[in-house]
């Protein structure tokens, strides 16, 4: 029996963030019959300037909370995906589309981080109105007397039978429960813009998925919309030696950045300089969590395993996480701590896998064998053949949220 069986009400979950692994998980459990309440430390929901690509692996955990189509809607889907010399432009396809080949499904769905947070957002509330609480600051967790308690800033406690950390990379729900995780600086700085593509050449305007390579940088570029209007989403890690604040909403200049790119194709320029605004993060990681969770309290998402964006997985391991969780909080058999230590068994090997795997592709992008055309054209050959791209993804994207043992 388990423990809300026995006081005989319904699980009542606390979700700290209403990010995509927040939202993702409360849709996930209130379509599951359990309560939710989430508390985001915004007084709203705030527009982010970036784009995220949904792959197969997420898109599953879309399709079965009934989102799909939601978001296929604001999809600017990709011709193709293609890897550029980062000079000349010149392109080599990746799109794996042989379905003898691969069992893996390779499409993308491209879309405006703001876009996907108020799909999800709107999800939440059709299904209970009063469920987000805006303007609240978490300050930790913890378990008292077999009841998970929220603690917000100012000395105010939530209390319900299970707590779910999703406020990211800096996320006060772990160092509560585990203490300070040191991060390590990797030798990279990201920047990342929108470029509406009024401004920019017929060029730009082509429906690709593209990654840009050099020496020590590469761009990953696709299109993306919002009410109508269409962007060119870009994000750029450079190799550099000054460590630049672990921040995504951190704001650049524009200077820096074509100092950063210099020689670069004038495509690339044109994106920095015609984007709406630039910000500008450096890219750190932590050690792998042996555990997510302790008492009546886990995490989700960046919170327990943020990573590199080298293989675009961030969102969508992010939105398995919150999915294997609903499922085994709804499992009948055994207790809350019980469902937890199953939730970290289902996820944390694939995440750490996924962690290491995602920092091993800077050394893919960024090689002394692309400096020059002559020895690029091989390089790309080999590191970008079908094969080569079958071993790198199919595992990651073959991955069902919806139907792993837990």
């Amino acid at each position: 029996m388990t423990d809300k069986e026995q006081r005989g009400q319904r699980l009542h979950v606390i979700i700290a963030g209403a990010g995509m692994g927040g939202l993702t998980l409360a849709v996930a459990l209130l379509q599951k019959g359990i309560d939710v309440d989430i508390y985001e430390q915004s007084s709203e929901l705030r527009e982010v300037g970036a784009g995220l690509w949904i792959s197969a692996n997420g898109g599953k955990v879309l399709e079965a909370l009934g989102l799909k189509k939601a978001v296929e809607a604001i999809n600017l889907p990709p011709q193709d995906r293609v890897v550029r010399f980062w000079k000349t432009g010149e392109e080599h396809s990746v799109y794996n589309r042989d379905p003898q080949a691969s069992k893996a499904d390779h499409t993308l769905i491209q879309v405006l981080r703001a876009e996907l947070q108020r799909v999800l957002y709107e999800a939440v509330i059709a299904l209970k109105p009063d469920a987000v609480h805006f303007g609240l600051r978490t300050v930790g967790a913890e378990t008292v007397d077999d009841r998970a308690r929220l603690l917000l800033e100012g000395g105010a406690v939530v209390e319900g039978d299970v707590v779910v950390g999703c406020d990211g990379a800096h996320s006060r729900i772990r160092q509560s429960l585990f203490g300070q995780a040191p991060a390590r600086y990797t030798g990279a700085n990201a920047w990342r813009g929108l470029a509406p593509m009024s401004r920019l050449k017929p060029q730009h305007r082509r429906a690709l998925a593209s990654t840009w390579i050099g020496p020590t940088a590469h761009v990953t570029t696709y299109p993306v919309q919002r009410d109508g209007e269409e962007f060119v989403s870009f994000s750029a890690q450079v190799d550099s030696e000054n460590w630049q604040t672990e921040s995504w909403s951190e704001r650049g200049e524009l200077a820096d950045a074509l100092k950063d790119f210099e020689g670069w194709h004038q495509d690339i320029l044109d994106l920095f300089v015609q984007s709406e605004n630039l910000f500008r993060w450096g890219l750190f990681v932590r050690d792998p969590l042996e555990a997510w969770s302790k008492g009546h309290v886990t995490l989700v998402g960046d919170a327990c395993h943020s990573m590199t964006p080298y293989l675009g997985m961030g969102v969508n391991v992010t939105m398995e996480d919150a999915y294997v969780l609903a499922r085994c909080l709804e499992e009948p058999s055994g207790n809350i701590e019980g469902a937890l230590r199953r939730y970290d068994d289902a996820r944390i090997g694939r995440t750490n896998r996924t962690k290491a795997k995602s920092l091993e592709m800077l050394n893919i992008f960024h090689s002394p064998e692309l400096e020059r055309i002559e020895t690029a054209r091989p390089y790309i050959q080999k590191e970008w053949a079908p094969q080569a791209v079958r071993d790198r993804y199919d595992w990651l994207l073959s991955y069902d949220a919806t139907t792993v043992e837990i």
